[in-house]
């Protein structure tokens, strides 16, 4: 069970049959419901425990983006603990669905009341959230997926007057105060995260509670009271929560594909708990394919990137024309890659991973500094400017990720920082670098499994796949 972020707030908790128990914190509910799903609903369970958990009063109800779970102690407390069971159930199947993970749709109200069809679908909850054939007036929409719910609630909303330009900015400027406002509470938050204290919610195949629950869609700067939050019925109404719910929904395939593991790990175990087979079906033709590596690189360069301001005479200055000198940018990226040559890394690893170094110039990666490692940092940068065949390395003893989280805080200038290993190794402490990102890189798909869960605090995480493509 992971520490309470910020202060716990005491409530007391109804039994099923209505009656009073001890005080437990809002957090320890979610976690004790989460903890008993542990061997009945491992699915849900695992859904929850690859994110953190935390409280955040700003955020009415409850929520899921970008690998965290955010939930409102009053929204939490106000619910019996068959309501709470019902709606971690439909935050867990939110997320093994790949909602907060796939593309963002253009309309928050509409995406937010799409997601909670297709969930209401699957689970056929006793939260106040509607069926798609109540919401669109026909038995033929059920058992439907989110893209063609939204699909069809756009379609019908045509006759609603359209966005002037103001509104359309004032909704884009409150998102971007959102999104500030959560950028700077993780920097006060995260050491307190825990990815195991989630909960899952009511899994029954096709049962369980209903949602409904959110005052308004206030984002995370908003000084209002959230004590009509404590509503059920405004959880599942889109017109109140469904823009703050969804502002963090992005396109993330590192989240998809930990998902799409956890539900082929569950087909092969058979580990369904009770969920239902018309939803095992939907899981398992929403699988993605396996990470490719080689895209995560990509992807890691461009979120690194550095933009470098130059004066430049030969073109103009936007407000004063020819009279000052234009500006230029160029962007740049100073990448770290950091091998681990422990005795656990065999020659073949070695050599996967030096090749991997010679891949990053075919991204346009002008120069990247290289080290290797095992309990001790064992060679000065080297930094190379083109692709190179042969490394002589040295090392070979025990592993330690400790010099290297050490280096990176002695040499700030890198915009980001690749860690090839094989994982075996303590979680080291993270850096006081706040700069410099970093990506784990695992040699191999079992490695990464056994791992990344606990290294997600430090960073990113991905695996090398030489399966030919």
């Amino acid at each position: 069970m992971s520490r309470a972020a910020g202060k716990s707030l005491r409530t007391d908790v109804r039994s099923r049959s209505g009656g009073p128990t001890a005080k437990v914190s809002p957090r320890g509910r979610i976690t004790q419901i989460v903890e008993s799903w542990f061997l009945t609903e491992p699915l849900l369970f695992a859904a929850w425990t690859m994110h953190d958990v935390v409280e955040q009063p700003q955020v009415a109800t409850i929520r899921v983006g970008r690998g965290v779970i955010e939930f409102n102690s009053d929204f939490i407390a106000s619910l019996r603990r068959d309501e709470l069971r019902s709606v971690l159930s439909f935050e867990a199947m939110r997320i093994l669905l790949g909602h907060p993970y796939s593309r963002r749709m253009p309309k928050a109200e509409l995406s937010y009341q799409a997601s909670n069809l297709s969930v209401q679908e699957c689970l056929r909850t006793r939260l106040p959230i509607p069926r798609a054939r109540e919401v669109l007036g026909d038995e033929s929409f059920d058992d439907q997926y989110f893209e063609f719910y939204y699909r069809e609630l756009d379609e019908r909303s045509t006759d609603e007057p359209d966005e002037s330009p103001a509104t359309k900015q004032s909704d884009d400027d409150q998102m971007q105060a959102q999104n500030d406002a959560a950028e700077a509470r993780d920097d006060g938050t995260e050491d307190e995260n825990g990815g195991a204290d989630g909960g899952a919610g009511d899994s029954g195949a096709r049962g369980g509670g209903v949602i409904d629950g959110d005052s308004d869609a206030d984002g995370p700067g908003s000084q209002q009271s959230h004590t009509a939050a404590n509503d059920l019925q405004s959880y599942g109404d889109p017109a109140r929560v469904g823009m703050q719910n969804t502002w963090q929904w992005e396109n993330d395939d590192l989240q998809r594909d930990e998902i799409s593991a956890a539900v082929r790990e569950a087909a092969a175990s058979d580990g369904w708990g009770t969920i239902g087979a018309a939803v095992k079906e939907q899981l398992l033709a929403a699988l993605q394919p396996k990470l490719d590596y080689r895209g995560v690189l990509r992807n890691f360069r461009q979120s690194v990137l550095s933009v470098r301001r130059r004066l430049t005479r030969m073109k103009p200055s936007r407000r004063y024309g020819f009279a000052q000198m234009g500006s230029r940018y160029e962007f740049t990226t100073k990448l770290l890659f950091a091998v681990d040559v422990s005795g656990s890394m065999g020659s073949r690893d070695l050599e996967v991973g030096f090749s991997i170094v010679s891949r990053f110039f075919r991204y346009g990666v002008e120069s990247i500094d290289v080290i290797w490692f095992d309990d001790s940092v064992r060679c000065d940068p080297l930094t190379l400017r083109r692709a190179r065949k042969a490394f002589k390395v040295t090392g070979r003893g025990g592993t330690d990720f400790r010099p290297v989280i050490n280096y990176i805080d002695e040499h700030r200038d890198y915009d980001g920082l690749i860690v090839f290993t094989d994982g075996y190794a303590p979680v080291p402490p993270k850096p006081k670098n706040r700069r410099t990102r970093i990506l784990w890189l695992f040699k191999n798909e079992a490695t990464y499994r056994r791992s990344h869960q606990s290294l997600r605090p430090l960073g990113r995480s991905a695996f090398v796949d030489e399966s030919p493509r």
